[in-house]
């Protein structure tokens, strides 16, 4: 990283974000909101949420009145609360399984009205998983050395649970459980598009075949339906996304 950048980040932290005495967490407003994080350093700026949000996630389907738009992995909320400045009157269910960063997300959500679901489940037949407790958000997953046991919910349950029955877009930033979701799938019919971060950039990172995942979630998409569209941004993480939809 360099000195610039290094400097703008501390100034941000500084700056913008601030401590919350009711939550015990930090905040900083984006597109009118309030966003709720775990430390200062998580602050994320505005023009690489704006970047990430118009070149990958709503690149070629951006929700709109009536929509259901299903979020696995939603973090703290950011690209939630970009989309509500862009369109309004749909259904938004952000689903975060580490535990400290769904209540963050679940604060956010509170703030930002009544169509915001905060869900605290991993998505899995499975009756147990646990997750490493992590200081960064991009550093969570299962390991052998897991402790920290999280919520479960099989994935009709959670359609039940929540009254989905039809999903306009589903988004899937789960750190290469991406595949293992889809696997559990067994109706794709209500599901329009997906948008989903594969994850084989970690992989290539050495960080272990877990995490490779873009030829086992373009196999089941194409399987069922789906016409994929990828990105050539010539950046590894951004690359790896893939959007894909049902006629």
């Amino acid at each position: 990283m360099g000195m610039l950048q290094s400097l703008r980040k501390r100034y941000n932290w500084v700056t913008r974000v601030r401590f919350d005495k009711r939550t015990g967490f930090y905040t900083y407003m984006r597109f009118g909101q309030r966003i709720y994080i775990r430390y200062p350093r998580h602050f994320l700026d505005e023009a690489a949420n704006r970047w990430t949000c118009e070149n990958l996630v709503y690149r070629h389907y951006l929700p709109r009145q009536g929509d259901t738009i299903v979020d696995l992995g939603a973090g703290y909320g950011e690209e939630a609360i970009y989309l509500a400045q862009q369109s309004a009157g749909f259904r938004y269910i952000g689903v975060e399984a580490q535990p400290v960063i769904y209540e963050c997300l679940a604060n956010t959500f509170h703030d930002a009205g009544d169509n915001f679901t905060a869900v605290p489940y991993v998505i899995t037949e499975e009756d147990m998983v646990k997750f490493v407790s992590q200081r960064s958000y991009a550093a969570v997953g299962t390991t052998p050395e897991a402790y920290l046991e999280v919520p479960t919910i099989g994935w009709e349950d959670f359609l039940q649970r929540y009254n989905i029955e039809q999903i306009d877009l589903m988004k899937m930033n789960i750190e290469g459980a991406e595949k293992e979701v889809l696997q559990g799938i067994t109706d794709f019919s209500r599901i329009k598009r997906f948008i989903i971060s594969c994850h084989d950039f970690r992989a290539e990172n050495g960080e272990g075949e877990w995490y490779r995942s873009r030829e086992v979630v373009t196999g089941i998409l194409t399987d069922n339906g789906y016409t994929i569209k990828g990105f050539n941004y010539g950046i590894s993480w951004a690359d790896d996304w893939i959007y894909a939809e049902r006629k």
